[in-house]
This record gives C-alpha cells, structure tokens and sequence, in this order.
C-alpha cells in the first residue's frame, strides 16, 4: 500500500475508503457463506489481521507530519470509518472495542486542546495557569502581575463574550468531524473542563487570603451560574 498523505478536510484517504470496501465485500461473502461457524470465525479473523492491521499502521504513518489537532482529528475519522464497517458483521466485537478505545485516546487530545483554545480565545489562559502554579510564599494572587482586579475585570469582559455564544470558540478541526456524535462530545466535555477551570479561578479570587477587594464585582457570576450558561 502506497502511503497518501491525509486530504485537507481530514477526512479519510482515498486509499482507506477503498480498501475498507474491499473488506466490506471479502467480509459479506464470508457472512453469506456456508462454511461451519468455528471456521467462518477463524477466517474473519484472519482476513481483519491481514487488512485492518497494515491499514491501521497506515492511517499512523500519514498521519505523523500533521500537527497534534489535525493529526487527531484524522485519525478519529479514520478510525471511526474502520468501526462503521466492521460495525455490520458478526465477529467483530474485539476489533470494535480496540478501536473504540483508539478513538477515546484521541477524542482526549481533542477534549483538552478544544478547552485550551477557549480559554486562551475567552481571556481565561494566563489566569487559570497563575492560579494552578499559586502557592502560598508567592503572597496574594491579587499582587502577582496582571492578576489585580482590574485585569481581572477585563478578562471577564472577553469571558462574557464567550459565554454569549459559545458555539462561536469552537477549533475549525471541529467541524471537519465525520461523526455529529463524537463533535457533541468533544464540546461537552471540552465545555465541562472550562467550568472546573472557571470554578477554580473563582475559588481563588473569592478566598481572603488573595487580598482581592470586593471580589464579587471582579467576579460577578457564580459557577453555578457559569455552568448553566454553558450547557
């Protein structure tokens, strides 16, 4: 198999398309046949190891010059069409699971980075990592650089934006997902990071020992109120 480089839209190679309805149709001819069950098993096990291992390998190979969102997003479509086909035969069960598994691995990458980019585009970023690396001998959070209420205030004007239309932050690999399913879970889950890392900010922010004055007006909403907004 010749190595083609993955298609602008992310979407499986020609290649992988082809070669997965060669399987198709090996895999229905074995579905339809006669042959005793025990062997028919064998044989579907021996046919997925012939082509689904090296097309595996494959979709890894074409994928290693792209950058960590696009390269997740690849293989997650490319995986995800392995799963529909073989999702229609019998004897498939262990195959499914290993790529299911396979998907989650880079649905996670997708989660984290989908958080990443919004809290870098809603003004959260610098905060939430000044936050997270605190510690006590730093003194109060509201002394460290560009953490003062007023910076704050700012941040939470752009935080509001987001908090508007949140469809509107959403990373353009995003859309090029073949599966409307795994989108929605990257988005609720991403979504749901984005909350915790509001909920830590606000813990933060709201503890005397921060020394921030009148914190409820840095801060004006809750996570609670936060977390409805969002889902």
């Amino acid at each position: 198999m010749q190595i083609e480089l993955p298609p602008p839209d992310l979407g499986p190679t020609s290649s992988l398309n082809q070669t997965l309805s060669l399987l198709r149709e090996v895999l229905a001819s074995h579905d339809s046949s006669v042959v005793p069950l025990d062997a028919r098993q064998a044989d579907f096990a021996q046919v997925l190891s012939c082509i689904l291992d090296p097309l595996l390998q494959l979709c890894t190979v074409s994928a290693s010059n792209l950058g960590t969102v696009d390269m997740a997003t690849y293989m997650v479509n490319s995986l995800y069409m392995m799963k529909t086909t073989l999702a229609l035969f019998e004897f498939t069960d262990k195959r499914l699971e290993m790529l299911e598994f396979q998907i989650e691995a880079h649905l996670d990458t997708l989660i984290n980075d989908q958080a990443s980019y919004v809290l870098t585009r809603s003004g959260l970023s610098y905060i939430y990592s000044c936050v997270q690396q605190h510690k006590p001998e730093q003194g109060p959070l509201a002394n460290i650089p560009s953490m003062d209420g007023s910076s704050l205030k700012a941040a939470m004007v752009q935080f509001d934006r987001y908090l508007s239309s949140p469809d509107s932050l959403l990373m353009a690999q995003l859309n090029f997902l073949l599966s409307a399913t795994l989108k929605e879970q990257i988005f609720k889950k991403s979504t749901e990071l984005v909350c915790r890392a509001y909920t830590e900010i606000y813990t933060a922010v709201m503890n005397p020992i921060n020394q921030y004055k009148d914190p409820g007006a840095i801060l004006h909403r809750s996570p609670q109120q936060v977390h409805s907004l969002l889902s």
